[in-house]
């Protein structure tokens, strides 16, 4: 018999929010599972995270994927930690069991170097992207980093932090983002629809 391997990784487009597509990375193993239920984003403690909805209840996915695995519940007073800090990379070698009142989070990779970044980067531009963003204009307040690896959330205000300057839709967290994206959305910049 075959040995069952977990860490083949897949991707889900779960659809657009906080102004950009999103993609969540998950073990193949658990794709069976994923289609029982409908997957949503939401947006908690300060970052977006994967909800498992199956009508009657939510859980985040990484909760789901954990008690399926490991066949127990999370014990009281526990949280499943992302070890990268990336909480749409929910494969289970990412996923971590950590006491609530643990005074220090083990160390994220770095943002580059993590396996979402590198697979995030080489998806081809996604025209639903490109659609959503020639119709919707800032309508949240909650807004994520363009550039399509990078999951730094940013909040609308007057102190916006990087924008493109010729369509005024597009932005980012850095300016290091901006130019790894300018390539991309230099194709798709549409300034007749500047605001």
């Amino acid at each position: 018999m075959d040995e069952i391997k977990y860490n083949t990784p897949s991707i889900i487009k779960l659809g657009s929010f906080a102004g950009k597509i999103k993609y969540c990375i998950i073990d193949t193993y658990f794709i069976p599972l994923v289609k029982i239920f409908k997957l949503k984003i939401a947006y908690d403690n300060k970052q977006l995270i994967v909800i498992a909805s199956d009508g009657l209840q939510d859980i985040p996915l990484h909760d789901l994927f954990w008690e399926y695995f490991n066949r127990y519940s999370i014990p009281e007073n526990y949280s499943i930690y992302h070890r990268n800090g990336i909480t749409m990379d929910n494969r289970l070698e990412n996923l971590v069991l950590i006491p609530n009142n643990m005074s220090y989070l083990p160390l994220k990779s770095c943002g580059l170097a993590s396996f979402y970044w590198r697979i995030i980067s080489y998806l081809p531009v996604d025209m639903d992207e490109v659609n959503y963003h020639n119709t919707i204009l800032n309508q949240s307040s909650l807004y994520e980093c363009h550039n399509a690896p990078c999951t730094q959330l940013l909040m609308n205000s007057c102190e916006e932090q990087f924008i493109c300057l010729k369509c005024k839709k597009i932005k980012y967290c850095s300016q290091m983002c901006q130019t790894m994206d300018a390539d991309i959305h230099s194709i798709f910049c549409n300034p007749m629809n500047a605001i």
